[in-house]
C-alpha cells in the first residue's frame, strides 16, 4: 500500500513544551510509573509487527489523553529503532493538539477520513521520535468517520510503517467509537483518575467491552497524590518508616 508513502508536515517547527509532556524534569515517581507502563506494555503477547493500542476512559476527565501521549512518548524514549504513531480520534474533544501547542483547527485526523484531505496531517517530531496524526478541526458525525473504510485503510498503513500505535479515544460510556476499534486493534487500556474515577462507572466500561470481545490489557490510575503514593520511600533504595 503506497496511500502514504510521502507525509505532510503540517507543524514540524512546533516543539512540544506542555507540561503535561513526560520530561527529565518530572518527578521521580511520574517517570519510573511510566516507565513501569511502558514496560508491560513492551512485555503484552501481541504477534503483530504493528502493535496497536487504544486507551480509552469510562468518562471525561480521566487523564486518557495525557496517558495515551506519555505512554506514546515512552515508547519513543525507550525504543529507538521502533516508529511510534500517536493518533486522537477523540473528534468532539480532542486533546493531543492541545497538550502539543498545536491549532486546534490544523487539518487531521477527521479532514482525512471525511474525504477533505487525500492523505492524513501527520506531525513528525525528530527530537522524540515520535509521529502525531491529531483529531483535526472538523467533528461532523465522528461516529461515522470512526467506522468508516477510510479508518480501516489507515490502520492497516500502519501494519507497514509503524511498531506501535497508541489510539487516544473518545470515553466509552459517553459515546461508543471507542468499540468501533475492536477487530482493527490489538486491545484497550482503561485509564482511570484517583479520587475521582467511578468503580461502577469503569466496570461499565469493562463489561462494554467484554461484550464485543474487546482485549483489555489493564487499568492505569492516574493522579494519586505522590506523598501517598511514595510516603514509605525516599530515595531509591532507602525505606522510610
Amino acid at each position: 500500500m503506497k496511500l502514504f508513502s510521502k507525509k505532510r508536515k503540517a507543524a514540524s517547527e512546533v516543539t512540544p513544551a506542555n507540561l503535561m509532556l513526560l520530561n527529565d524534569n518530572m518527578p521521580f515517581a511520574i517517570r519510573e510509573a511510566y516507565k513501569s507502563l511502558y514496560t508491560n506494555v513492551l512485555y503484552l503477547t501481541i504477534e503483530d509487527k504493528c502493535k496497536k493500542i487504544a486507551v480509552t476512559s469510562a468518562v471525561s476527565g480521566e487523564c486518557k489523553s495525557t496517558v495515551a501521549v506519555n505512554l506514546a512518548i515512552s515508547l519513543s524514549h525507550n525504543s529507538e529503532d521502533k516508529r511510534i504513531l500517536l493518533i486522537d480520534t477523540d473528534m468532539r474533544d480532542p486533546d493531543v493538539a492541545k497538550i502539543f501547542g498545536i491549532d486546534l483547527n490544523a487539518p487531521g485526523l477527521s479532514e482525512y477520513l471525511a474525504g477533505i484531505d487525500e492523505k492524513p496531517n501527520f506531525v513528525e517530531y525528530p527530537d522524540i521520535g515520535l509521529t502525531v496524526l491529531t483529531a483535526g478541526g472538523s467533528n461532523v458525525n465522528p461516529t461515522r468517520l470512526m467506522g468508516s473504510k477510510r479508518m480501516e485503510e489507515l490502520l492497516k498503513y500502519c501494519d507497514e510503517v509503524y511498531d506501535y500505535v497508541i489510539i487516544d479515544t473518545p470515553p466509552l460510556n459517553v459515546v461508543t467509537d471507542a468499540v468501533l476499534l475492536n477487530g482493527h486493534i490489538n486491545g484497550y487500556i482503561i485509564s482511570t483518575k484517583a479520587d475521582y474515577s467511578n468503580v461502577n462507572a469503569v466496570n461499565k466500561c469493562l463489561e462494554t467491552l467484554d461484550r464485543v470481545g474487546a482485549e483489555v490489557f489493564g487499568v492505569v490510575l492516574s493522579s494519586l497524590k505522590l506523598k501517598s503514593a511514595t510516603k514509605h520511600y525516599g530515595k531509591y533504595g532507602k525505606y522510610v518508616k
